[in-house]
């Protein structure tokens, strides 16, 4: 740091812009230039409102680690049972800074019906591990079927939009459809939609979509983020046919776990822990043209952005919107594999608060349902136009083919004549 900055970190200080230190000089010298009793106040008014993210940018990790496990404690303190454990292993293991640091995760996240699992961050590492060996040949047969079909819609000259929706339709045209996965590989949940007859739900098609799409254009960092969708709100799905699989054993599942997340709302005083841990995956691709991050939501298709910390789906409602809460915090324990990677989501979060080099206007115009339905219209007629030159080629060739069998079949005759004109003599 040359003097004239120093100089000038100095006279900030004096003046008490303590702000200002840390808009033009970062998070280090405003934590080293501003007075304790300042960052206390500030660091309680930030924890008060819960803007967990900002304590994280301006103070830094080690803070923003003790503020989690002030949060955790106010979340034991205000429910008991089944959530008080889980809650206290989280602020247990963050104190400890282990790598086994607990998460909580959706184990089905289902539209409503999240079954809740506590595991180490290890663990699941360990688990994701293990079954790359065991599950070597499915993996390399997914890989190799995506390449391939990545050429496929490269091939198409399709821009971006087009591809997202052609990539979440035919995901759901070589699908049985929607319903609880049977194989739930650790590590890999887009298997279960490796074949035609394989089903999944949100967490299986938001992964299988974001391995798609990075196989397409890697510079789609396509991945994948929690998120809490409500249950009021009006929301337009894209012109996707999708399937619903019902079976006798996934209602009779649906019934059993709908009683038990009834009787433990009723424990826990009418708090759902879905409102905690989130119900919802979605696909994250970053748009470097419109210096967006797109929101993808393969389930109920449909397009949204990532804006300010918010997410807004653009085909929700004007007037009476689908909330989609990001949950970033949660998605960085079970997406991203504990605390020492929850920077991944932050970046997302800070990435949000840039300016978009599109209006309004312009996003709903380029992205919204009705771009997206006429984006699907075209993929239709491109995909049908170039079914009927494939027909029409078979045509000409079989019509060739006859002409030639026809010429083949007189010189034959012609030939036979000649023969027996010739033994006559």
């Amino acid at each position: 740091m040359n003097k004239e900055t120093k100089e000038q970190i100095k006279k900030l200080k004096k003046e008490k812009k303590y702000d200002d230190i840390y808009l033009k000089y970062g998070s280090k010298e405003y934590v080293k230039n501003t007075p304790r009793k300042i960052k206390k106040q500030e660091t309680k008014r930030l924890f008060s409102e819960g803007k967990y993210i900002d304590i994280y940018n301006k103070y830094g990790e080690e803070q923003y680690n003790k503020i989690l496990v002030k949060a955790m404690y106010k979340e034991i303190k205000e429910n008991s049972n089944t959530l008080k454990a889980v809650l206290w292993r989280i602020k247990e293991n963050i104190i400890a800074g282990t790598k086994n640091t607990a998460i909580i995760a959706t184990g089905v996240l289902t539209l409503g019906l999240p079954t809740v699992a506590v595991m180490g961050a290890e663990f699941v590492s360990e688990e994701k591990n293990k079954n790359s060996v065991i599950f070597e040949e499915d993996i390399q047969k997914y890989n190799e079927k995506i390449n391939k079909y990545a050429k496929e819609v490269n091939a198409m000259n399709l821009d971006d939009v087009q591809i997202y929706m052609k990539v979440m339709n035919d995901m759901w045209g070589s699908i049985q459809g929607y319903g609880i996965p049977k194989k739930n590989i650790m590590g890999f949940p887009e298997l279960d939609l490796a074949t035609e007859d394989g089903y999944g739900v949100c967490r299986n098609m938001a992964s299988d979509v974001a391995k798609k799409l990075n196989a397409i254009n890697p510079n789609y960092n396509a991945r994948t983020m929690i998120v809490q969708m409500g249950d009021d709100g009006k929301y337009t799905v894209a012109n996707i046919k999708r399937n619903f699989v019902q079976s006798i054993q996934n209602d009779e599942q649906s019934e059993e776990q709908e009683q038990k997340e009834e009787t433990q709302e009723e424990q826990n005083n009418g708090f759902k822990l879905e409102d905690f841990t989130g119900n919802h995956l979605v696909t994250l691709v970053d748009s470097t043209e419109d210096n967006l991050i797109i929101v993808l939501d393969p389930t109920n298709p449909g397009i949204g952005i990532y804006k300010e910390g918010k997410i807004t789906m653009l085909n929700s409602n004007k007037e009476d919107a689908k909330i989609f809460d990001a949950k970033e915090y949660v998605s960085s324990f079970i997406t991203k594999g504990g605390m020492e990677n929850i920077t991944d989501v932050i970046k997302d979060y800070v990435k949000s608060f840039e300016k978009s080099n599109l209006t309004d206007k312009q996003i709903e115009e380029k992205y919204g349902i009705e771009a997206q339905n006429n984006s699907l219209n075209y993929i239709k007629q491109k995909q049908n136009t170039a079914k009927n030159k494939f027909i029409e080629s078979i045509e000409v060739k079989d019509d060739e083919e006859k002409s030639n069998n026809e010429v083949q079949k007189k010189y034959e005759e012609n030939n036979k004549n000649i023969s027996q004109e010739e033994n006559e003599r």
